[in-house]
């Protein structure tokens, strides 16, 4: 197993940004792109239940070279004083890494990994930026179709019927409540996403694929407006998928993916995608690390 060897670098304006650089103890494969990975919500960059790191380990020991890094705010990152939006910020701290990685190891191409929030900034860069050669989008943007709203009835369905229903119902209304429950009061908002209209959101995907881009979309069985896995080419309004895009649904995985299984199938799933898309023969002629 080749072994690994991370780094800690600041970088970005007034290198506010921190990051850890995971590649090869051995020569990287030539031509690879470098793997993006960041923040989910407030979350540090080593992710929820430390995903991120699984990730960039797992990758590196297959020759990738990774960054995983805070945000402007989050984790060991400086707070930026101007006036943009969260994710204009956010766009731009990605923008600033793969600047980072460019000029310090030459590597000009990229895939990025976005889980939740991180793909608000991972769908407009991987759109706009040709740096970008393949993008994999978690629990990322998902709409309500037909074939949705009628699962939805079905499941509900299924549920009034259910004597766990009533018991749940017995339990909240009429028990005394525990101390614990009554101290739980209504969590605040800490912060509300925006999809694009999905007109949009076809138009995007069109583009990228026309582009060459390789996309990887991942929903888990806490996905808002998702229940099944055709759901997506519905969304797209299509029959079969375009070129280049792959789909998954893991109703069983939670949205964080607290279990050890539904981590590890993840890490494995995204190291097959990035390895069959972006073997190193495919990539001649692209900068090579120099670490």
């Amino acid at each position: 197993m080749t072994p690994v060897r991370e780094r800690v670098f600041t970088f970005g304006r007034q290198c506010g940004l921190v990051g850890v650089l995971a590649d090869p103890a051995d020569l990287p494969r030539p031509g690879a792109p470098a793997i993006l990975l960041y923040n989910v919500g407030l979350n540090h960059r080593v992710g929820p239940y430390r995903l991120n790191v699984e990730l960039a380990r797992d990758l590196a020991r297959a020759g990738y070279t990774s960054l995983r890094f805070d945000l402007s705010g989050l984790g060991d990152s400086l707070s930026r004083p101007d006036s943009l939006s969260e994710n204009e910020r956010a766009v731009s701290d990605v923008s600033a890494s793969m600047e980072f990685m460019t000029r310090r190891f030459g590597i000009d191409s990229f895939v990025i990994i976005g889980l939740c929030s991180g793909v608000d900034a991972a769908h407009p860069l991987t759109v706009a930026d040709s740096r970008i050669k393949g993008a994999a989008f978690i629990d990322g943007y998902s709409y309500q179709t037909l074939g949705y709203v009628l699962r939805r009835g079905l499941m509900r369905g299924r549920r009034l019927l259910s004597p766990s229903r009533y018991k749940s119902w017995v339990d909240r209304h009429l028990r005394r409540p525990t101390a614990r429950s009554m101290e739980i009061g209504e969590s605040p908002e800490i912060f509300e996403r925006e999809y694009p209209p999905i007109d949009r959101f076809r138009a995007d995907v069109r583009q990228m694929v026309e582009r060459g881009t390789y996309l990887l979309f991942i929903n888990t069985g806490n996905t808002w407006f998702y229940n099944h896995r055709g759901q997506f080419k519905d969304i797209l309004g299509v029959r079969t998928l375009p070129p280049g895009v792959e789909v998954e649904y893991w109703p069983a995985a939670d949205h964080v993916f607290t279990a050890v299984e539904h981590r590890a199938r993840l890490v494995q799933r995204i190291g097959d995608w990035v390895t069959l898309r972006f073997p190193a023969e495919v990539l001649e002629g692209l900068a090579v690390v120099a670490s």
